[in-house]
């Protein structure tokens, strides 16, 4: 039993820890690098359905952050949870 819960607590914790702090990391830096992206496109007058793009683009990124966020809370309170239970077995 106890190997289960170390093997389970060792996933957990790289889902929390690794994937998805990563994750949340890469998205607020596209988020940030495809804001420079459509500022630089501005200043050069490109033409707007390219501008219009980069632009939904840029949406697209700022929509998955609040969602990993979310990702990253819940599996953090599973984490919490699988903690605690593994303390009151012991």
């Amino acid at each position: 039993m106890l190997q289960a819960s170390t093997r389970t607590l060792k996933i957990k914790t790289g889902v929390v820890t690794s994937r998805l702090v990563k994750e949340l990391n890469s998205y607020e830096k596209e988020a940030v690098t495809q804001q420079k992206r459509i500022d630089s496109l501005v200043a050069a007058n490109e033409d707007d359905h390219t501008v219009r793009k980069q632009r939904e683009v840029l949406e697209e990124t700022t929509t998955m952050i609040p969602d990993c966020k979310n990702r990253l809370l819940a599996a953090r309170e599973d984490l919490q949870k699988l903690v605690a239970d593994i303390l009151v077995r012991a």
